[in-house]
C-alpha cells in the first residue's frame, strides 16, 4: 500500500531528529498551502476548521506511522498527556516511497562516484538515500526471483560492490580542509554574502588576510578551490580551500565582473598560466602523431570532431581542436614519448623545452 499526495506533504513537512518534535497544530500551520488547495479543488467557500484540520493530520499520520512504524516517532506531550509529538527518526529513510529503479542507480553510483565537494553536513544528509538505493536493489532482484528469496536479497546488497571507480592519474589524498571553513564557504556562496579570508601562500608561507567575494566552486581531482575576486580587483583568483586558514561571511557588496560565468571562466583552464594570458582557453587546431601503442585515443577521442589518419606502421596522425589550457600541456607531457606534438609550433616548443628540464633533472 503506497502513500497519498497529502501524507507525501505531511512527510516533507515533519522535522528530522536530532531537530524537535512538533504538535499537531504546527503541522497543520504548515500544511498552510495544502489547505488552501484542498478548498479550491472541492470549490469549498468555508474555512477549514483548525479541529479539522488536526482530525486530518491525526489521521494519516496513523495511518504512516502503521506502514513505516520504524521510521517516524510519536511521543507524549511533557506538558500534555493528551497530546502527541511528532518527528521523523534519524534512521528513517529519505524516501518512504519505493525508489525507481533509475533512482536506486542515481544514489548507488553517487554514491561511488565520491562527493568530496560537499559538507560533511551534507554528506550526512545523503546518505539516508544511499542506504536506500542498498535496499531497493535488494527488493528488486528479490522481487524478480521470490522462490529465491535469500539468495536474491544478498545479490541485491552486493550490487554496489560490484562497482568502482578509478581516478585518471594517481589517486592523490585530499588535502585536510577545515570543515567550518568548508561549511562558510558553501554558506556565503549560496546566499551570496561577502567572505573575509585569511589565505596561506604555497611558497612563502606567509597568511595574507583579504574580503573576497565568493564567484564558485570548482573541485579539480581532489583539490576543491573557491573562485572569487579580491575587494577592489576585477580579475577573479582561485583559492585552494586547504590552504584557506580562517574564513567568515561578512556585510559587503559583492563584487561580480560582468557577464560573469562559471562555465565561460573555467574554459582557460584552472591552473597557473605559462603562456600569454590571451592564448589560454583559445581552440587551436591540435595535430599529434600517436605510437602504435596508443590506440585507445581513437575510442576515447579529446574533443568532438576528432580524426585520425593511419600512417601504414600502426602509428598514426590525430587532428582535434581544442582550447589551450595549462593542463592540457600537463597530459602532454604525462604522454611522453607515446605522443609527439606537431602542431602547432608554439606548443611543441613548449613540450620540448619541458622534457629537456626534465632529462636535465635525471642527468
Amino acid at each position: 500500500m503506497g502513500m497519498s499526495q497529502f501524507q507525501v506533504e505531511l512527510l516533507k513537512k515533519l522535522p528530522r531528529e536530532p531537530e524537535a518534535p512538533i504538535t499537531l497544530q504546527e503541522l497543520a500551520l504548515r500544511l498552510a498551502r495544502n489547505w488552501d488547495q484542498t478548498r479550491s479543488e472541492t470549490g469549498a467557500s468555508a474555512e477549514i476548521s483548525d479541529a479539522s484540520k488536526r482530525k486530518r493530520v491525526a489521521n494519516n499520520l496513523d495511518t504512516v506511522l502503521a506502514l513505516h512504524p520504524s521510521s517516524l516517532e510519536r511521543t507524549t506531550h511533557p506538558k500534555n498527556k493528551r497530546q502527541y509529538l511528532y518527528r521523523l527518526k534519524a534512521t528513517a529513510p529519505m524516501m518512504l516511497m519505493p525508489m525507481s529503479q533509475e533512482q536506486m542507480m542515481a544514489f548507488g553510483l553517487l554514491s561511488k562516484f565520491g562527493t568530496d565537494l560537499l559538507t560533511q553536513s551534507a554528506h550526512r544528509a545523503l546518505t539516508p538515500f544511499f542506504d536506500a538505493a542498498k535496499e531497493a536493489a535488494a527488493e528488486a532482484v528479490t522481487e524478480a526471483n521470490p522462490r529465491t528469496l535469500f539468495s536474491s536479497d544478498e545479490l541485491g546488497r552486493k550490487w554496489l560492490t560490484k562497482i568502482e571507480v578509478l581516478p585518471p592519474v594517481m589517486p592523490f589524498c585530499p588535502p585536510q580542509i577545515d570543515e567550518g571553513i568548508k561549511q562558510t564557504i558553501h554558506h556565503a556562496l549560496l546566499h551570496e554574502e561577502m567572505l573575509h579570508l585569511k589565505v596561506r601562500h604555497a611558497n612563502a608561507q606567509a597568511v595574507e588576510e583579504c574580503f573576497v567575494s565568493p564567484l564558485g566552486l570548482v573541485q579539480q581531482g581532489v583539490r576543491t578551490y573557491l573562485i572569487g575576486t579580491k575587494r577592489g580587483q576585477k580579475k577573479t583568483e582561485r583559492f585552494l580551500l586547504a590552504r584557506i586558514t580562517w574564513a567568515k561571511a561578512v556585510l559587503g557588496h559583492l563584487e561580480i565582473p560582468e557577464n560573469w560565468d562559471l562555465k565561460e571562466a573555467l574554459k582557460p583552464g584552472i591552473s597557473h598560466p605559462v603562456f600569454d594570458a590571451d592564448i589560454y582557453g583559445t581552440v587551436m587546431d591540435i595535430e599529434l602523431l600517436v605510437d602504435k601503442r596508443t590506440q585507445w585515443l581513437k575510442e576515447t577521442p579529446l574533443g568532438k570532431g576528432q580524426q585520425h589518419k593511419d600512417l601504414g606502421n600502426g602509428d598514426y596522425i590525430l587532428n582535434v581542436k581544442l582550447p589551450m589550457t595549462e593542463e592540457l600541456v600537463r597530459w602532454l607531457l604525462s604522454m611522453s614519448y607515446h605522443v609527439k606534438v606537431q602542431k602547432p609550433d608554439f606548443l611543441a616548443q613548449r613540450l620540448r623545452d619541458d622534457l629537456q628540464k626534465s632529462v636535465d633533472m635525471y642527468r
